[in-house]
């Protein structure tokens, strides 16, 4: 039996090169989304700072605490606590008092407003992709970060002082708290200068050298 003819052959040549990829293919292109995401959230976090900060201020300006504030304070706390751990109304001024002259109020109402500060400007100039930004954002997350944790420490202390129970317990993990947020906004101030494509956004003429190898 003949073979069938379809027409046409097919003729595969041993010494013919596979073409190359494209070097563009590989290239790193910028990302300009992921900055301006990170820039809206660094707005929105320092939306959160500051009313921390003003807070902050407004405690350490108050010398004296009402009797009905510091009622609506302690009920959710004693409620949970046994006959031995609920905090009197002048057991909390006295904290008051104490977290005032230990400096902890004042020194977290600062160094969050500063914080503050450089993360609204910091978030601005990122949104327009500008690299001072980044860093503005970054120096403000490491203030936050370290008047935080040191003022939560000496309100803390005051707290260990004076209070007992539930409440005591509550400002204990506060100052934790705050450290975990606070590394938690640096590590999202530092994403823009950390990934290459946003680096490449901010930073749009690096010095590059791309070397190939094409072998024949």
């Amino acid at each position: 039996m003949s073979d069938l003819d379809l027409g046409f052959s097919m003729r595969m040549d041993d010494d013919a090169a596979v073409p190359a990829a494209p070097v563009d293919m590989f290239a790193v292109r910028p990302d300009t989304k992921g900055p301006k995401t990170v820039a809206v959230l660094m707005f929105l976090g320092a939306l959160m700072l500051a009313f921390q900060a003003y807070g902050d201020y407004q405690l350490h300006s108050a010398e004296d605490l009402s009797e009905a504030e510091i009622d609506t304070l302690l009920q959710t706390p004693n409620s949970q606590a046994g006959d031995e751990d609920e905090v009197t109304v002048e057991q909390y001024q006295e904290f008051h008092d104490a977290a005032r002259e230990s400096g902890g109020y004042l020194l977290r109402a600062v160094g969050l407003g500063i914080a503050v500060s450089l993360m609204f400007i910091g978030s601005i100039l990122l949104f327009r992709l500008k690299p001072l930004g980044a860093w503005l954002n970054v120096s403000g997350a490491v203030i936050g970060l370290g008047s935080g944790v040191i003022g939560s420490w000496l309100v803390g202390g005051a707290a260990t002082a004076n209070l007992a129970g539930p409440l005591l317990l509550t400002y204990e993990i506060l100052m934790y708290f705050c450290g975990v947020c606070m590394l938690t906004c640096i590590g999202l101030a530092a994403l823009p200068l950390l990934n290459a494509r946003a680096r490449l956004a901010l930073y749009p003429n690096p010095e590059v050298t791309v070397v190939v190898n094409q072998e024949e």
